[in-house]
């Protein structure tokens, strides 16, 4: 009976166990099915709900700067923007504002923060259209009367606004407001619109002058591309700056180095393309002057000169670039060293001209005699490499900031200069071609050279002042062990030089020579000047003097002389043998090439005194400045005497008679068996 009952309830047990599997089956089916169901429902709303989930914005791909009115009164500009996310309709509108009247009005508008006069005009909001690779390009009518012939375009009405000015009164650079509207989300950028209305008669020049420092070459990829893209605006006028370190580094052997040259030769093609000589901005010109070391100074600016001819075949302009903070000792250096003409970052006057209304001619400094001055304008050069503003934008603000600089003297009796630095490291590709574009078609500035800038007739015209002051440099002092040391290094550099024939290894030292002549205190001077002589003494070991013990065998008998070279690169040296007890017939200093790891000379020798001697050899450079190796050598030389002669005739006389005696004993008749 028990049995019975174990089996019932195994039974029972295994109809429980059935049941709930069948439950659980047919609960899991069903949650399959309703998970599928949820996937397909979130595959087909997954990309609204990306959408929805990515912050509406929006910015300027390119901006037309100028909008030129018709005798009707109509004119009109256009604008491409990229919206975020892409495929979601939007909505915009823009804005107008009442002209600009000061230069502190265009902060907040570059900034972004705007203005808060009351608006001038606006267009109706507009739903954008014609999408091209994810950007929408629209066209703004102005008009000062009746709306004019609108353009057709994919837009059933072009957006519009009333101009509130007639003719001349109309001439100004206006604020205005781009809005654009994407799932209710709303965002606003500002910008300038310049409008002309009658002709300009004296344009503003402007010298766009990219600069070389070292940082060109630490963002090789980007330096290489803005390079390439000057040499594709081959109209523009455009100068280079050239910073002999930069030059040196892409000397160098190496794929990007060459990538580099052959930009810089394309950017340097077009004869309207120009370079300038650009030192170090921690040079202490002065201090090179009053220490003796003047020559220095032109070796400062000629270095640069001589690279830049090397690697392009182009020489530098006339103009230097200086963007230190130089003192008017410093400038008298490089007027004396055949300078007139200057170019300076404007934070190194004392009253930067950009902040008053008196800017945009040359000038003199008290003090440092006829050279002609010219200042960049900071606050556009901060702009020009502003990253934080889009493009698109940024062209569209420095355009407009140079139309405003036209019309704050539209009928300045000269022409006036604005000089904009930008370092090609931190220049956008797509800016400069935007920028570039736009300075073509702009009437209000013409892109220039920096020469016709610094005709000494523009001094103090325009209600500028002729003379202005620097501000104060800062303070550099030399020791006496700077000056010696650095007078030696100089002359030791320079007579290597002419050794070696590498132009690379020489550019590197005299580069480092030149680099180490810095303001400051003279302790950061010092290493900078061990430093390029450590780099020279590392050379000078590549170059030893066998000193093994010579033996000649007699009067007359040639000197071998070995040199062993473990550098790279070809030299040429003088030998030169220093001894009062051997006669050279052709001379003790004798001139080698040094071409292989091992150079072997034999120098002819009559009149030995002595049975031996100490013979110094000294391998110089050319100059004999400098000495490349040395060794003294012992010489053995093997004697004569009469003794000698005795011993000698006495073995010939033995020789003989042995050769007598073995004659006389052949039988005879020898030949005849």
């Amino acid at each position: 009976m028990s049995l019975r009952m174990r089996v019932v309830g195994d039974g029972t047990r295994s109809r429980t166990k059935v049941a709930c599997e069948g439950m659980f089956h047919r609960f899991s089916t069903w949650w399959r099915a309703l998970s599928v169901v949820l996937l397909c429902l979130a595959t087909v709303t997954w990309p609204t709900a990306a959408q929805a989930g990515t912050t509406p914005t929006f910015s300027i791909i390119h901006q037309d700067a100028v909008a030129a009115l018709s005798a009707k009164g109509t004119t009109h500009f256009s604008l491409t923007l990229a919206t975020k996310p892409k495929g979601v309709a939007s909505r915009a509108r823009v804005t107008m504002y009442p002209r600009v009247i000061d230069r502190s009005q265009l902060s907040p508008i570059i900034s972004g923060a705007g203005v808060t006069d009351r608006a001038m005009s606006t267009t109706s909001t507009f739903t954008l259209r014609c999408e091209i690779h994810g950007t929408f390009t629209f066209t703004v009518d102005l008009f000062t009367g009746r709306t004019g012939s609108l353009r057709r375009t994919c837009y059933p009405v072009t957006p519009h606004m009333r101009l509130a000015c007639r003719g001349q009164s109309c001439d100004g650079v206006y604020p205005i407001r781009i809005e654009v509207t994407t799932n209710g989300v709303s965002n606003v950028i500002w910008s300038l619109l310049a409008v002309q209305a009658t002709s300009v008669d004296q344009p503003l020049l402007v010298d766009y002058v990219e600069t070389m420092d070292p940082s060109s070459w630490l963002h090789a990829k980007r330096s290489i591309q803005v390079l390439d893209t000057i040499g594709h605006h081959p109209m523009s006028s455009i100068t280079l700056s050239a910073d002999y370190r930069t030059l040196n580094t892409v000397a160098q052997t190496g794929t990007n180095n060459a990538l580099f040259r052959a930009a810089l030769n394309k950017a340097l093609t077009s004869p309207l393309h120009q370079a300038i000589d650009a030192p170090p901005a921690n040079i202490d010109f002065a201090a090179l002057a009053e220490h003796g070391l003047g020559v220095e100074v032109g070796h400062q600016l000629n270095l640069s000169s001589a690279l830049l001819k090397d690697l392009t075949g182009r020489y530098v302009d006339s103009p230097v670039l200086l963007t230190g903070a130089p003192s008017v000792n410093s400038l008298k250096a490089l007027r004396h060293a055949g300078v007139s003409d200057v170019v300076l970052p404007e934070n190194d006057v004392a009253i930067p001209p950009s902040t008053t209304l008196n800017w945009g001619a040359p000038f003199n400094v008290g003090g440092a005699g006829p050279i002609t001055v010219l200042s960049s304008d900071s606050e556009l050069s901060a702009l020009v490499q502003d990253s934080s503003i889009n493009p698109g934008r940024r062209a569209a603000l420095t355009l407009g900031t140079l139309a405003f600089l036209h019309f704050e003297a539209p009928d300045a009796p000269s022409s006036r200069t604005v000089v904009i630095l930008a370092p090609v490291a931190q220049t956008s590709v797509k800016f400069l071609n935007d920028v570039l574009r736009g300075f073509a078609v702009n009437p209000f500035v013409t892109l220039a050279t920096l020469a016709p800038s610094f005709d000494t007739t523009l001094v103090g015209t325009n209600g500028a002042p002729a003379t202005r002051a620097l501000a104060a440099p800062p303070t550099s002092k030399w020791s006496s062990q700077n000056v010696s040391s650095l007078s030696t290094l100089v002359n030791n550099v320079n007579a290597f030089s002419q050794a070696v024939k590498s132009s690379n290894l020489g550019n590197d030292l005299e580069v480092a020579t030149e680099a180490s002549e810095i303001t400051g205190d003279p302790s950061r001077r010092q290493t900078s000047i061990n430093a390029a002589a450590n780099a020279l003494h590392g050379q000078l070991t590549n170059f030893r003097v066998d000193p093994s013990t010579i033996t000649l065998a007699g009067s007359g008998t040639s000197i071998p002389i070995t040199l062993f070279s473990h550098a790279n690169y070809t030299v040429v040296a003088n030998v030169h043998l220093l001894t009062d007890q051997i006669t050279f017939p052709k001379g003790d200093n004798v001139p080698i090439k040094m071409d292989s790891p091992t150079k072997s000379v034999r120098i002819a020798t009559s009149g030995h005194n002595g049975s031996s001697l100490t013979l110094q050899v000294i391998v110089t450079t050319p100059n004999n400045r400098l000495v490349l190796a040395r060794a003294a050598i012992q010489v053995r030389i093997a004697g004569t005497s009469i003794v000698g002669y005795f011993l000698t005739i006495a073995s010939l006389l033995v020789l003989a008679w042995w050769w007598v005696r073995t004659y006389r004993r052949r039988p005879k008749g020898r030949h005849a068996r």
